[in-house]
């Protein structure tokens, strides 16, 4: 998947731990409208187990040359209707991702086959 930062466009970028700081804030900013992509399968948790919202990136640290990962977090609940109960908890996820210097971000997330 990749997202390009207009922001980061026409810039002279330097990786390194400065720019993951923006890269930071800039993932912040538009992770909500990619939940899609971004969290990830939960049936490690249970079957049932639903994307409850609250995304965010805890972190995001550089790696090497342009290569850097995000560490990021998500809400998920599961609701038991014929009991009544429900269940919730905190997802904690990490993708790599590359920067180009036109500001496009590639996210390499893991995607296990069935």
């Amino acid at each position: 998947m990749k997202i390009t930062f207009t922001e980061l466009a026409n810039t002279q970028l330097e990786h390194g731990d400065d720019l993951a700081e923006v890269l930071k804030r800039l993932i912040n900013e538009k992770i909500a409208a990619y939940s899609d992509e971004f969290v990830q399968d939960m049936s490690h948790i249970s079957l049932a187990a639903n994307y409850a919202g609250n995304i965010v990136v805890d972190d995001v640290v550089y790696l090497k040359d342009d290569l850097y990962r995000c560490d990021y977090g998500y809400d998920w609940a599961i609701g038991w209707t014929c009991s009544g109960t429900q269940e919730s908890g905190r997802a904690n996820e990490k993708v790599r991702f590359t920067v180009n210097e036109n500001g496009g971000v590639l996210f390499k997330f893991l995607k296990l086959e069935n």
